[in-house]
């Protein structure tokens, strides 16, 4: 996901965590990659308190510099700090009105701060004066989605794409929700697919292309975003289990009923400890449940004697 700010990752890790409570695939795969995440969000959460220490430090000596409260305003804006972010706005325009493009760090702290009608007056009245700012641009099309106004969103996630000098995923996910949200599921796949061709099988990719499909019943296409998530997963299960459930819902019975004993047979594969984990266990319930099967009960050890 290169390219992304923090903010977009964390957010990208909430949503993707969110997709896998939703169907019900909490496992190692969820563990593994909150792991991943959580490693980056530590390392950013670092740099930024290096940083504000730094210009913290350089703006006691100097309180009037503009130039590092800007600094410092856009480090608070990408670490998700959306009042401390306002508060120096509100410096920086006191003490220099029109010399930094504060709309959009304005517009973009208060969208994070959930105020999105404020933040798109913000973002309104900078984009008037700065059309082809692309993150500007993307920033109000998610306040506009916020808002209830996926037409109108995908208009601004096009033009920034446009603008954009490197495939962005955040943004193809950003176009595809847009279109899906205002009646244009077709559409919506049609982004993905080109996104998916210029930057290849990016997770949240895949995991948006896999919703908007099953969202229409493209059951075909939604199998093979499955495929395509399983072989770049650290655990194949949660996906065995997805395709069962797709299978299921396309009427597609018996191939549904193979996959749920194809993940059984998995499960019961694992060693015990493995198996044990309660992402693990949960699956295992769910498919011998699908099966008709009961499961059987946990054996407790005698205390030991002595």
């Amino acid at each position: 996901m290169g390219g992304c700010t923090t903010s977009r990752v964390r957010a990208w890790g909430r949503n993707f965590v969110s997709f896998l409570a939703r169907h019900h695939l909490r496992s190692r795969v969820a563990l593994v990659g909150l792991t991943c995440l959580l490693c980056g969000t530590l390392h950013a959460h670092g740099a930024y308190h290096d940083v504000v220490d730094t210009l913290s430090a350089e703006l006691r000596e100097t309180p009037n510099d503009t130039g590092l409260r800007f600094k410092l305003a856009e480090a608070h804006a990408g670490h998700d700090e959306w009042r401390a972010c306002l508060m120096q706005i509100k410096l920086i325009e006191r003490l220099a009105p029109g010399r930094y493009p504060t709309g959009y760090l304005r517009g973009l702290s208060l969208h994070v701060g959930g105020r999105d009608e404020e933040a798109r007056r913000a973002l309104d009245g900078f984009l008037g004066g700065n059309p082809n700012h692309g993150d500007g641009l993307a920033t109000r099309g998610r306040v506009l989605l916020n808002l209830g106004l996926p037409s109108e969103a995908a208009a601004d996630f096009q033009k920034a794409m446009n603008l954009a000098t490197s495939p962005n995923p955040d943004l193809v996910v950003d176009l595809a929700k847009a279109y899906k949200d205002s009646g244009r599921p077709e559409e919506a796949s049609r982004v993905i697919d080109e996104g998916l061709k210029t930057v290849g099988d990016t997770p949240s990719l895949l995991l948006c292309a896999l919703e908007i499909e099953s969202g229409r019943g493209a059951w075909e296409a939604a199998l093979g975003r499955i495929d395509a998530l399983q072989k770049t997963a650290p655990s194949p299960e949660p996906w065995m289990a997805e395709r069962a459930l797709v299978l299921s819902k396309a009427g597609r019975s018996a191939e549904s009923r193979a996959a749920w004993i194809a993940l059984r047979n998995q499960l019961l594969s694992l060693p015990n400890l493995e198996r044990g984990y309660p992402q693990n266990a949960e699956l295992l319930n769910r498919a011998q449940h699908a099966l008709g099967e009961s499961a059987p009960q946990p054996v407790a050890a005698p205390p030991a004697s002595f």
